[in-house]
């Protein structure tokens, strides 16, 4: 990265506090201020607990040569001192400054669930052709987008960027930063029901990455989902895809064998016999997605195949261990949403393995009002697939653990808290099990699947 300090004064409608220019150029953005720089801008934030400005003062030995700032004082006369109205919307703006910086493709993604599996899918894909840069980790917010774009560099040929939200306005500011010029939306459901109200809401939020789309760009859209299936009289290209085969793009002949999906896929113009290393039913979903985005850029089938190949699943996300004390663990916990939580359930039931099948659920946050009954859904769907055994672990998950009762379900077990439940692990769970973990990432689930690995 290189930028002028002239050029950022412009690009965040600033204004200079301080005369000197201590080095012309920036190499780096960052608003941690105990991060190391190298000819550094600081920009400071403020939410409710903190304020970044309290710590102007200690970036310059950290290698910041710059700051921005909403103050109109100077508090460390050897840093260039940018006043602006406000640093958050400042960040986006000098974001979207450096990304018209380079005219490679963007692809934008959201929606309620598998965002994160599309992200993943779509960049290995475009990866058997050309060099990727995506998103890392969750930094798909307002403050994580920026500083993925600001990561780009020139040996990169195409960006694959997340946009997560849980207000409305988010899209609208991450897409207008980003630019792409495909939009995938991977379903609405029910996550961040609590902050937008209805699904309908859900839909509205979502849709606003139309406003930073290139209008000779694409939209990709999940077909079957009810209420982007419905979509009618977008001024806008669109595609869809699903299992119907009303779709553009869809897919037949799902099967597993061993950690691979196998399916068809029908597109357009082609014919793919696909093999992923991933489990369930969603993972085809987002392949499809995947292809859709990779046809579009003019992707050989030899170069969509040789990506597709390369697909990992991220970290915490349907990751499966099969361990020496005969237990498989599927470690997916790094979010649930009642769709995610029955993807999850269905690739658990279907694995191919010789002991009981156990769930192991926690909370799902930002479902407010709609909480409980939203948990009885998924207790109830754990019964419908016939688990052997449901865990029912936190203060919201005893809804799972009710739903699963008034369904008819017997086998179910309800810890208020992860110390409680741990203190039963080892008792509870036999040779050749298959355990699945799953909450909200907020429950910190993970510790259960490292004291499960552990078990003896």
């Amino acid at each position: 990265m290189k930028l002028k300090i002239q050029d950022i004064v412009a690009a965040v409608n600033g204004k200079l506090l301080t005369t000197h220019l201590q080095g012309e150029w920036i190499e780096q953005i960052t608003t941690d201020s105990r991060q190391n720089m190298k000819q550094g801008l600081f920009i400071p934030l403020k939410g409710e607990r903190f304020d970044g400005h309290d710590f102007i003062g200690s970036v310059y030995d950290k290698g910041a040569i710059a700051t921005l700032t909403m103050e109109e004082t100077i508090k460390d006369s050897r840093l260039v001192t940018i006043w602006v109205e406000d640093t958050q919307r400042a960040l986006l703006d000098l974001a979207r400054f450096y990304r018209e910086g380079f005219s490679i493709p963007v692809v934008g993604i959201t929606g309620s669930v598998g965002k994160t599996s599309t992200k993943e899918m779509i960049a290995a894909t475009l990866s058997g052709k050309w060099f990727v840069h995506k998103t890392e980790g969750n930094f798909n917010n307002e403050i994580g987008l920026p500083l993925t774009l600001f990561k780009l560099t020139k040996d990169k040929e195409v960006a694959v960027i997340e946009m997560g939200m849980n207000h409305f306005g988010e899209i609208h500011n991450l897409t207008c930063t980003a630019l792409p010029d495909v939009a995938v939306i991977t379903n609405i459901g029910t996550s961040h029901i609590e902050n937008l109200g209805s699904r309908e809401g859900i839909l509205k939020a979502k849709l606003e990455i139309l406003d930073g789309l290139n209008s000779n760009g694409l939209l990709v859209i999940n077909g079957d989902n009810d209420l982007l299936g419905n979509l009618k009289d977008l001024a806008v290209n669109c595609v869809t895809y699903g299992l119907d085969q009303k779709n553009d793009y869809w897919a037949e002949n799902i099967r597993t064998e061993g950690m691979y999906t196998l399916a068809d896929v029908i597109t357009p113009s082609k014919r793919y016999a696909i093999c992923i290393q991933a489990l369930g039913e969603h993972m085809v979903y987002n392949t499809l997605a995947a292809i859709a985005t990779a046809e579009y850029y003019g992707l050989t089938e030899v170069e969509i195949m040789r990506g597709l190949e390369s697909y990992q699943p991220a970290k915490m996300r349907m990751n499966i261990s099969e361990l020496e004390t005969g237990l498989t663990l599927i470690d997916d916990t790094y979010n649930a949403s009642p769709d995610s939580m029955k993807a999850a359930l269905k690739v658990l039931v279907d694995y191919q393995s010789k002991g009981r099948k156990i769930a192991i659920l926690g909370d799902m946050f930002e479902m407010g009002e709609f909480a409980p009954e939203l948990h009885k859904e998924v207790g109830a769907f754990a019964q419908e697939v016939q688990v052997d055994l449901l865990i029912a672990v936190g203060e919201l998950a005893k809804h799972i653990a009710e739903g699963y009762k008034l369904a008819g379900g017997q086998n179910v077990q309800y810890y208020t808290t992860k110390e409680d439940f741990i203190q039963y692990m080892e008792s509870l769970l036999q040779k050749e099990d298959c355990i699945l973990f799953k909450a909200s990432r907020g429950m910190h689930f993970e510790e259960l699947v490292e004291e499960a690995r552990k078990v003896k």
